[in-house]
Formats: C-alpha cells, structure tokens, sequence
C-alpha cells in the first residue's frame, strides 16, 4: 500500500508538470493576441471611417464637381456648334462619364471615372488598402430636376476595399445638388448665336413685391425668378429649346431689348415667350410698357406677365 501510495503521488506530480508545460508552450501566444485586439480594433476603427467618408464626402464631392464641369462643358460645346442638345439627359451622363460628345472628347481628365481612380489612387497609398470600384455607365446616373435652382444628380456606385484585418463590400446611391446659378444661359446664346450671353442670377425679389423699379432692375441685370405653378421651362429644358411648363422647376428673366441681336418685333420679352416666338405679330394680346421705354425702348408683355410683374394697365398702352 506505501508502494502504491507513493506511485500515485509519483504520477499526479507527472499529471501537473505536463500540465504546467502545455500552460507555459500555449499561453504566450494568447497574451500577444490580446495585445494586438485593440491595435487591430482601432485599424479596423479607422478603414470604417473612410468607408463613411468615401460614400457621405469624397464620392459625393467628387460627382458634384465633375457634373458642374460636365454642365459648363455642354454649354460651350452648344456655342461652338450653335445648336441646341436632343436629349440633355443622354448627352449629360454621356460627358459626366467619359467626357465624350459625338466622338469628341470635351471634358478630359475630369469625368467621374476619372476621379473614382484618383480616390482608389489616394487610398491605397494614405491607408495602404486596396480599393476595387466597378466603372460606372451612363444606366448608373439619373438627372433630373425638383427644385427651380438647383439639379440633382444620382449615380449608383459599387466598391470594394480590402485590408489585412477587414473588408467591405458595398452598392451606394451617391445623391448631389449641382446649384444652376452662373451658368450661361443656352436660350440666350444659342437664340442669339452666341450674341448675348445671360447668367443665370436668381432674383431676391418675391412673388408679391414686384414694381416698376425692380422690372427695370430685372431687366438691367438680366436676372431670374419662379414663380408658383410656373409656366416657364426648367433650367434642363433650356438645353433643347423646349418651351413647355414646368411647374416645380420653371425659372424665368425678362429679355432686354437694348441686347444684342434683339430686334423690335411684336413679341412678349418674358424670355421663353420671347426666343420661341409664342406671340409673335399677335398684336391684340401684347402691351407695350411705354412707362418704361425711355430706358427699355420697345418693351412689351402679355397680359399674364402684367400681373405676375405687378404692372398696371395705366402705365401700359395697347399694341399697334
């Protein structure tokens, strides 16, 4: 029994040395690897945050620009050409993407594809991650517009961005406002052959303040105005000469008759009304405001805009 005893004893102290060399070989490794959680929390802390940036800042940034580069694009190739756009959706994500207008190159180095590419470049050398993006086409961008001074643009994109720790994978509807205001007006440059260039500058005047002064400055400056329920063309419609209301979007200026190429003709200069010739020798429904003709000699309106301009029948006279 004392032989066996002390055998038993003899084992259990071989059962703990084994178990205390598997502890001293395995606990090591363990320990690094606690030691390392928070090094690679923070590393994947950080890619995720460029993940948030990428699709709320630099994507979104990057289509803001590249549309308003596209938009200035599109307006000096219709002056060079001197004609208006068919379709200013299809030619818009046709130059936003590759910078092309009938096989001419008018936007180069500054398309959205190409500024994708110089924020994968600028990623993969500040955060040493590899950035994939799927190339965007013209099925990927809408245009359109909601609000009287401003476009919005749309453009489904689809990434990847892979580290050692993480990766992520990702379909994102990149949403931007391009503001239209100091774009040259297409109406004016193409209706006048390049003649009388007109920003678009919006009126601070509201709906119900108008008067004989401010149509006077509003002439002079050549600047813009909605009004609710507006029969005037939106800011896309003005690229294909399209004269039809947009009640949301419709912007409006008063054509200045002291511009160039503009000739005394029986016509209302409310400027859509003006340049598609809506009431051209229809004398019975055109007034001329002879209260203002020693500044804007020859102006005229129809009844409609005599209202919405706040000016009265007295300072009015009939067409002759």
């Amino acid at each position: 029994m004392a032989r066996l005893g002390k055998k038993g004893i003899f084992l259990t102290f071989i059962a703990i040395s084994l178990t205390a060399a598997f502890i001293i070989i395995f606990t090591p490794s363990n320990v690094e690897l606690k030691k390392d959680i928070p090094v690679i929390k923070a590393r994947v802390s950080n890619i995720n945050e460029f993940v948030v940036d990428l699709e709320k800042v630099y994507l979104e940034r990057a289509l803001e620009a590249t549309g308003t580069k596209a938009i200035i694009a599109l307006i000096e190739y219709m002056e060079n050409q001197n004609e208006f756009l068919l379709n200013f959706e299809d030619d818009f994500k046709d130059v936003l993407l590759t910078g092309n207008l009938d096989d001419t190159s008018i936007m180069v180095g500054d398309t959205y594809n190409d500024w994708i590419n110089k924020i994968k470049t600028t990623a993969d050398s500040t955060f040493s991650i590899d950035v994939d993006f799927d190339v965007v086409d013209v099925n990927d961008v809408q245009v359109y517009q909601i609000r009287p001074w401003f476009l919005s643009v749309d453009a489904n994109v689809s990434f990847t961005i892979t580290s050692e720790t993480a990766s992520w994978d990702k379909e994102v509807l990149i949403t931007t406002k391009i503001d239209i205001e100091r774009f040259n007006d297409p109406y004016y440059l193409i209706n006048t052959g390049g003649a009388y260039i007109n920003r678009i500058n919006k009126s601070s005047v509201k709906f119900n303040e108008w008067n004989l002064d401010k149509v006077k400055d509003h002439i002079s400056y050549g600047t813009y105005t909605h009004f609710q329920d507006s029969k005037a063309p939106n800011f896309i419609m003005r690229f294909t000469n399209t004269s039809f209301n947009s009640s949301c979007c419709g912007i409006e200026s008063l054509v200045n008759p002291n511009g160039p190429t503009i000739a005394d003709e029986v016509e209302s200069y409310a400027d859509y009304l003006y340049f598609n010739h809506t009431y051209q020798n229809r004398c019975d429904d055109i007034f001329n405001v002879t209260i203002i003709w020693d500044e804007f000699n020859d102006f005229e309106l129809e009844f409609e805009h005599l209202v919405l301009y706040n000016v009265s029948l007295d300072d009015v006279e009939a067409c002759q």
